[in-house]
């Protein structure tokens, strides 16, 4: 399902990572040509007036060091002067196209990205995970008069950050896949916290440095698993990208915060702060069998490869937007018995994301184990 944004994306992928000879050469080519007054095995153009010229003893890594302020950045050199087929190998007497300097993170830290984006820090040391938990509002209390006091209950967060930003959800339509991981800077097989990459895109895609980004996978197909229909793909979150320096065509980011290994080819979309529902929370009476009237549905998919599941896991259900159902809504799980016998109540949980067709749960009381296929229904918006 991936797309690709243009050529030069896909060409700066194929230079870093698609093409592992050229990564590994050691051997300079034989087959050295008289292009004007010197020797060189590729097919050089005619230098321009702002070209530089190669001279004996420059490396693109020196080079990248004097002209963009970071050796590591020396695949933007490359990526401008795409005749050079071997990044190893470059010639005195041949021209560069020096690329513009990147734009960087300002010293005093990377642009406010929203009010209650939670990043107040000097943007120098990265943050695992984000502080912010959003303040949903209390339950109603009966004040009329002659009514007996209310007891406070104190409201807890119905999750922890690595429910929703670890998580998954199910994309009904296409992933916006503009911008991927392109490469990385250290030659490493396992991508996490810390780790500088290099990504697709840059000023062309309108990306900006001191933006943050969501690093997805997509993974499989989720099939209603009563009707059989189609739900859309299954997204894996993988981490947290902030951009730090940006090119004409790519850019540079560290890995702020990291669920699993990233890959290349990992897709990034634009950052959502997910505000983490918080309540009292209502008891789980196994007894109370009565339909709440509220939308049912089932639930339809699970992150994890696990055939059952109770408090604490995170699962998938059919309620989304088009069921009206929003975050911090309070679902009843249960399962329908035969003989008019009443039905039973599995588990309770609470909506954490919502998507167009469905909806990713929090359990967070189990009075028995759940199954894909159970039935779900609105308790409480």
């Amino acid at each position: 399902m991936k797309t690709w944004s243009g050529i030069a994306a896909l060409t700066i992928v194929t230079l870093l990572v698609g093409a592992p000879a050229v990564a590994e050469s050691t051997t300079p080519p034989t087959n050295l040509k008289l292009v004007g007054d010197h020797w060189t095995p590729w097919d050089p153009p005619a230098a321009g007036p702002d070209d530089y010229i190669i001279q004996k003893g420059d490396t693109l890594w020196d080079l990248a060091g004097q002209w963009l302020g970071d050796p590591f950045l020396w695949p933007q050199i490359w990526d401008e002067n795409r005749y050079i087929l071997d990044s190893h190998w470059i010639y005195p007497g041949d021209p560069l196209v020096v690329p513009g300097r990147p734009t960087v993170v300002p010293p005093e830290g990377p642009p406010t990205l929203s009010e209650n984006s939670g990043d107040e820090g000097d943007g120098t040391e990265a943050e695992p995970w984000p502080e912010e938990v959003a303040q949903a509002d209390p339950l109603p209390a009966d004040s009329g008069a002659g009514a007996p006091p209310v007891r406070e209950v104190p409201l807890l967060p119905v999750a922890d950050p690595v429910d929703v930003y670890c998580s998954g959800y199910i994309e009904s339509g296409e992933v916006d896949a503009e911008l991927a991981v392109a490469g990385k800077k250290l030659e490493r097989e396992i991508l996490g916290q810390g780790d500088v990459i290099y990504l697709s895109a840059g000023r062309d895609l309108g990306i900006e440095p001191g933006t943050d980004w969501s690093v997805v996978r997509e993974t499989r197909l989720v099939t209603h698993p009563v009707t059989g229909v189609e739900l859309g793909t299954y997204v894996r979150r993988l981490g947290r990208v902030r951009v730090m320096a940006v090119q004409d065509n790519t850019s540079m980011g560290v890995i702020e915060m990291s669920c699993e290994d990233i890959h290349v080819d990992d897709t990034l979309v634009p950052w959502n702060e997910i505000p983490i529902p918080v309540m009292a929370r209502p008891g789980l009476d196994g007894d109370d069998t009565d339909e709440t009237g509220g939308a049912n549905g089932y639930i339809v998919a699970v992150g994890d490869d696990i055939s059952a599941f109770g408090e604490g896991h995170v699962v998938h259900t059919d309620l989304g937007d088009l069921a009206g159902v929003r975050p911090g809504a309070l679902l009843r799980f249960y399962r329908e018995r035969e003989n008019n016998l009443p039905r039973r109540v599995l588990a309770q949980g609470v909506v954490l994301t919502v998507e167009e067709g469905t909806s990713t749960v929090r359990i967070i009381d189990s009075l028995m184990e759940s199954e894909l296929g159970d039935r779900v229904e609105v308790a409480r918006q």
